[in-house]
């Protein structure tokens, strides 16, 4: 099922949102030379440090090329592999065949995994899963009424170090096992056994764990706007996150490459309604353990534990589907129990196997069709970005598909969708409309939204020295254009002098002293 509903992926092409920076313009995954292996594990990349991902590009382009079909069968690939190892989890963790089958195949059909598979550069959600679920497994292998078995719990520190490796965001799995802890172990609680057991065990997790986490953290983009510097308004807009997230997860909230962030009013109604979406996981793992109800305890809990790094690092986006891919599965043993419970309810035993069967079918279907149908919009890059801008006011989704307008030579279209992303702050749509009115010969035009490129790099305060290397050049080249060769020629070295590597520059350089 897994393979059946993303099969139309592997049709699609590359898209204009990180596939160039991870994949086609990425120099590191073109061989498996010494230099790239050393370069990708001991050096951050495109602001993250994740090298199994980028070792999963290198293993694509060794067999393809930059023929995106390849890069996307890896990606469904990996899921269905995530799907069966799903089945196993929930199977070794409460022992029913039933309710891991149900949850493995709404794992399977999950409309929340849509940008995960489909999206290449979301790579690290299908990877790191593929060794996380492994990882909790071997812990479940090794874990006994008394201490733990030395090879599997060897196993599940190796496969945990490459999810981590994959995808920082898994850092917070240990969480879960001191909650497997907490039901299974069968130590006196009072001595400090039980605390060594539960805790140290946990020490090359936590080891492992928190040395990529401070990489991550110092080079990865935090948010800078204005509800990260008040606490009130963050846990607000996080608690409104959740309720969007369980939307997400039932399939009733419209699904978007980007999600606006709504406004955080702090009226105490409203206030008090978001920030109840924060208390509402935790409440029903402590409710589940109170009443002894392992699914709905393990399965709360599984989903707090895998969000919370998205509702407590200040990441820029508001949230993300891609965030769910983990957390979906809590979501879907939950759901499976509830199938299954309902249809025990059934009161001749003789069609409590069909209404469980028929709710299953039923809800997977549902979740097949929204998938399927979400699936078509990351086809490409017009169909991507012209879905997004009817979702979402962001200036990345007007940005992006003039960017589509530019390769077309729709240069109208084009500068409408800039002006609209230039409505919100970013230096991104001016340095489009400079684009846009040098290829149009409107020189001045495009030397006055160079100059608004300039002034709001200047005003972010932290220089973007890649960015900023871009500016120069385009700079040069409009006063090319109006024949001011000697100022044209030193904006390239200006270039050249941030960003060595930038061969356009240096044409231009070469081209305007040949004049």
């Amino acid at each position: 099922m897994a393979l059946l509903v993303n099969f139309q992926t592997l049709h699609f092409a590359f898209v204009s949102w990180d596939d160039s920076t991870y994949v086609t313009q990425n120099p590191w995954i073109r061989d498996w030379s010494w230099e790239n292996l050393r370069h990708i594990f001991t050096k951050p990349y495109f602001v993250s440090y994740m090298p199994i991902q980028l070792v999963s590009y290198m293993l694509d382009h060794s067999l393809w090329g930059l023929k995106p079909f390849g890069y996307h069968l890896q990606q469904i690939l990996l899921h269905a592999l995530d799907s069966v190892l799903a089945f196993e989890l929930v199977r070794r963790l409460f022992g029913r065949f039933w309710l891991a089958f149900i949850a493995a195949l709404l794992f399977a059909v999950h409309p929340s995994h849509v940008e995960s598979v489909a999206w290449i550069s979301a790579r690290k959600d299908v990877l790191s899963a593929a060794f996380l679920f492994p990882s909790v497994i071997f812990y479940l292998l090794a874990r006994g009424d008394r201490s733990l078995r030395p090879g599997p719990y060897a196993a599940s520190i190796v496969f945990f170090t490459l999810a981590v490796l994959s995808k920082v965001n898994v850092v917070v799995m240990p969480l879960f096992l001191l909650l497997v802890d907490w039901t299974t172990l069968r130590l006196p609680r009072s001595g400090p056994r039980w605390w060594i057991q539960v805790l140290g065990t946990k020490v090359p997790y936590g080891a492992i764990g928190l040395g990529v986490m401070v990489v991550n953290w110092i080079v990865e983009v935090k948010t800078n706007k204005e509800y990260a510097h008040d606490p009130l308004r963050y846990l607000v807009l996080k608690g409104h996150a959740t309720w969007d997230y369980l939307g997400i997860l039932a399939g009733v909230h419209r699904q978007s490459p980007i999600y606006d962030t709504p406004p955080t009013h702090l009226d105490p109604a409203s206030a008090a309604v978001r920030l109840s979406g924060l208390l509402l996981l935790p409440a029903l793992a402590w409710w589940g353990l109170r009443v002894r109800h392992r699914v709905l305890a393990f399965g709360a809990g599984w989903m707090l534990v895998m969000l919370l790094p998205a509702m407590f690092f200040p990441v820029p986006t508001y949230v993300a589907d891609r965030y769910l891919y983990h957390a979906s599965l809590g979501f879907c043993w939950l759901l499976a129990a509830a199938i299954l419970g309902a249809g025990a309810r059934i009161r001749p035993p003789k069609l409590r196997l069909a209404a469980a069967a028929l709710l299953t079918a039923g809800v997977a279907s549902f979740f097949a069709v929204r998938t399927v149908r979400y699936n078509r919009v990351w086809a490409g890059s017009e169909s991507l970005w012209s879905y997004t801008i009817q979702a979402s006011r962001d200036f990345r989704a007007f940005n992006n598909l003039a960017r589509v307008r530019i390769e077309q030579n729709r240069w109208d279209d084009a500068e409408r969708l800039f002006k609209l992303g230039a409505r919100q702050v970013n230096v991104t749509s001016w340095e489009g409309l400079t684009v846009v009115y040098y290829k149009t010969g409107r020189y001045a035009e495009a030397l006055q939204a160079n100059d608004k490129s300039f002034a709001l790099h200047a005003q972010r305060g932290k220089e973007d020295r890649g960015e900023l290397a871009e500016l120069y050049y385009k700079r040069g080249s409009v006063l090319l254009g109006l024949n001011r060769t000697g100022e044209a020629i030193q904006d390239f070295e200006k270039a050249l002098q941030i960003n060595p590597g930038h061969t356009e520059a240096r044409k231009m350089m070469e081209a305007a002293r040949s004049r």
